[in-house]
């Protein structure tokens, strides 16, 4: 007897059925990839939460795609979303949460102008990849511009009074003008949401939409719509849905070529791989340029006719 009570044949049968689970347990840890993550930041409640709720199902596909087909490099990749609901402080603040985690090496955001601004900074003092959703001139040069530049967007629809940049508020839809319009007007993506002709009025009808990605009746996809709907809760694809897929196979892409390297992803890794990214996506070729600006980009125009968009 042992000072367990127990005869030999007891306690070796107890020893090596500890074993057998000991063993058990440590091939089931060690067969858990480890994970990487990618940061997405939109307004996802307040008024312009319409954007936060069309991206956030175009880029958890794609990381579910990224996953079922065995992760990238190794890794599992998880999807970290983050409200700033349209406010540049938020956005700041939500950059920093962003930059404090070691496993962040991407972000996309911010979709509207002031808040993609107040987050570039932050962003690029931690060296973490922002493939950033602006057309202001300003943006910090350590970003991706994945947009229109100032001036593609300007060289868009010129014939057209194109709203001044930056235009990504919905408080004043479209710029005051006394008298009968005389040119049509035209405007950044933010007027292709749902609600712009209720509060634009009458003036909606006719208005120009310039868009860096196409609706998804004109991607190089006609089908990503039907497969979207499949993935969201009634949520209608548009064109910010297509530029989020795009963006976020292009980061999930960049992190596989730097394992490849590298073994084990890092921020500077991803950053040295978006720089080489040559992506055919929904949205057509995608490049950056010396200046880290989307290379050739000139963007896609729709107008608005009887609350629906069409291509111009």
């Amino acid at each position: 007897m042992n000072n367990d009570g127990m005869n030999n044949e007891q306690w070796v049968a107890r020893s090596l059925l500890i074993v057998h689970c000991s063993l058990f347990i440590a091939s089931c840890v060690s067969s858990v990839k480890p994970s990487i993550k990618i940061g997405i930041v939109a307004p996802f409640e307040g008024r312009y939460r319409a954007v936060g709720e069309e991206i956030i199902y175009a880029a958890r596909w794609a990381v579910r795609e990224a996953n079922e087909s065995g992760g990238v490099g190794g890794h599992t990749v998880e999807l970290m979303a983050f409200d700033d609901s349209g406010d540049p402080a938020q956005a700041e603040e939500q950059a920093r949460k962003l930059a404090a985690d070691p496993q962040v090496v991407g972000v996309i955001g911010n979709w509207l102008d002031s808040t993609t601004l107040a987050a570039a900074p932050v962003l690029a003092e931690s060296r973490i990849p922002f493939l950033a959703t602006t057309s202001a001139p300003d943006l910090d040069p350590a970003a991706f511009r994945l947009w229109l530049t100032e001036a593609a967007y300007l060289s868009a629809a010129p014939e057209t009074d194109h709203c001044p940049l930056p235009c990504d508020s919905l408080d004043t839809p479209l710029p005051v003008e006394e008298g009968p319009r005389v040119r049509a007007i035209s405007g950044p993506p933010l007027w292709g949401l749902t609600q712009f002709p209720r509060l634009a009025g009458d003036e909606a009808d006719g208005a120009i939409v310039i868009a860096p990605s196409p609706l998804p009746a004109d991607s190089t996809d006609p089908s990503f719509a039907e497969r979207y709907r499949a993935v969201s809760p009634g949520v209608e694809p548009r064109f910010l849905a297509v530029l989020a897929y795009d963006a976020t196979k292009i980061l999930i892409d960049a992190i596989a070529r730097d394992a490849q390297t590298n073994t084990i992803p890092t921020r500077a890794g991803v950053e040295a791989a978006l720089a080489d990214t040559d992506y055919d996506g929904l949205s057509g070729r995608i490049r950056f340029d010396s200046d880290r600006d989307w290379d050739g980009v000139s963007g896609w125009v729709y107008v608005w006719r009887e609350d629906s968009l069409s291509r111009r």
